[in-house]
């Protein structure tokens, strides 16, 4: 749990990775994700609101920010799984919205994970375990199903889109053939 809620201040400038947000005496560096920073780039010299998580250790003292208050509580959920840390916790909140993070958990959606830069299979699996208690396992007919649309030729990016609909669609995956059969209308609608 952070100390401070938020900040509330005039945004004087924008770096690469971080912002600094002036009060009346005092100047703060935030370190922010990408798309915040995109965003508060239209903002300069005006007042914004930054919700804020420090981390202070033996060297430092950072404070991240974020422009929505549960992407920041995310952010220190993550932060605080051993092998995440900081940088792996900002890049997942940056790519992911909370709701989207929390369906990538409720499907076991590990690949979704692994396009964040830094993720790793080993972190996303300490993820999961850690959020669900579990390990995510692909059914051996979900690894059927994907093997049959490589072999006809579609990408794994394909696939992976394909796969959270069908995932949508069945509850389980018994009938295999039919399930192709969904997976080749939605992937003919595409092109």
């Amino acid at each position: 749990m952070s100390l401070f809620h938020f900040i509330e201040g005039k945004l004087d400038k924008i770096y690469d990775k971080f912002v600094i947000v002036s009060l009346d005496f005092f100047s703060f560096r935030v370190i922010c994700g990408e798309k915040d920073l995109s965003f508060l780039s239209n903002n300069v010299g005006q007042k914004v609101k930054i919700y804020i998580s420090e981390s202070i250790d033996k060297e430092e003292i950072k404070i991240f920010g974020f422009l929505d208050e549960s992407k920041r509580d995310l952010f220190e959920d993550l932060k605080r799984i051993k092998g995440v840390g900081e940088k792996i916790a900002l890049r997942i909140v940056d790519y992911f919205s909370p709701e989207e993070f929390k369906e990538i958990l409720e499907s076991e959606d590990i690949n979704a994970l692994l396009k964040v830069p830094g993720v790793g299979k080993k972190v996303a699996q300490k993820i999961f375990l850690e959020k669900n208690g579990l390990l995510p396992k692909e059914k051996k007919e979900e690894g059927t199903i994907r093997k049959a649309l490589y072999n006809l030729g579609y990408s794994k990016e394909e696939v992976d889109e394909v796969m959270k609909e069908i995932r949508k669609e069945f509850k389980d995956f018994e009938n295999v053939e039919e399930i192709i059969k969904f997976a080749l209308q939605r992937l003919s609608k595409e092109l």
